[in-house]
């Protein structure tokens, strides 16, 4: 009948509206804004206990103690040694003893502060922190703010060294951590023999290849009025002596020594 025709077969009807599939884009929105706030909260943390560490951290005693500072690197290695987030830090450590020996001048690690606070947590950094001030002066003549370049490598010895300008420095202790490059130099009076023997105990170059070092080296950092820095002669190799090399000399010397024992002995029974 009519009410037959005049009614819409359900093929005919309008489709409900497609209900909505995941969250609202407010509800992303908000979810964003939260994750950015976490995130702000906690690199706003993780400066805060650098600067603290950074300002309790005690300078190097005079004379230094190379002891205490082989003791130091001894026990951030066992504690730290085989994290992945550590071979920047430590190669760039490495490349500042390298640099320092043989050396009549003082040499400066030039290290972005980062490197101590996204590397491998609170305990890393503290450890780091505290093996710097053991090992090292911290040089705020050299913590430029990190819009700037670190400095000029035109007349250094390798492309990871920089020389620092000569002119009076500017202090810029007002920027805030995240917004300048820390600098270290070891003491003076750390010999280049105790060099060497820090070096045997840091991994090698080739053990950390699959990283690249943090920071850079600042070639010649006296201050003026610095009195030439004494250069030692290294055992089993000299002054051009590497610590792998060192250690190869050192294997070979002792198997000639027990080669001669041992043909003593036979040639008196």
């Amino acid at each position: 009948g009519e009410c037959g025709e005049g009614a819409m077969s359900s093929r005919d009807a309008e489709p409900d509206a497609a209900p909505e599939v995941g969250p609202s884009a407010k509800a992303v929105a908000s979810a964003n804004a939260k994750r950015a706030a976490f995130h702000a909260d906690l690199a706003s943390g993780q400066w805060a206990a650098l600067e603290k560490a950074l300002d309790a951290a005690r300078t190097p005693p005079s004379p230094c103690d190379a002891r205490e500072i082989r003791a130091e690197v001894k026990r951030f290695l066992r504690l730290h040694g085989q994290a992945p987030g550590s071979a920047p830090f430590l190669l760039g450590f490495r490349a500042l003893l390298e640099a320092q020996g043989g050396r009549t001048v003082s040499v400066a690690w030039r290290v972005d502060p980062a490197t101590l606070t996204q590397s491998g947590g609170d305990a890393f950094m503290r450890d780091a922190v505290s093996l710097l001030s053991v090992s090292c002066n911290r040089r705020t003549d050299l913590e430029t703010p990190l819009t700037t370049p670190p400095g000029d490598v035109s007349s250094a010895k390798s492309d990871r060294e920089v020389t620092a300008p000569k002119e009076s420095p500017v202090i810029h202790e007002d920027l805030p951590l995240n917004a300048k490059w820390l600098a270290f130099s070891p003491p003076r009076d750390l010999g280049d023999v105790d060099l060497y023997k820090l070096l045997v105990k840091l991994p090698d170059r080739k053990t950390l290849s699959f990283a690249n070092p943090a920071g850079s080296i600042v070639a010649d950092a006296s201050l003026p009025g610095d009195p030439p820095r004494d250069v030692e002669s290294i055992a089993f190799g000299g002054n051009e002596c590497t610590p792998s090399l060192g250690k190869r000399r050192h294997v070979c010397c002792m198997l000639f020594i027990v080669a001669v024992v041992a043909a003593l002995a036979i040639a008196t029974r």
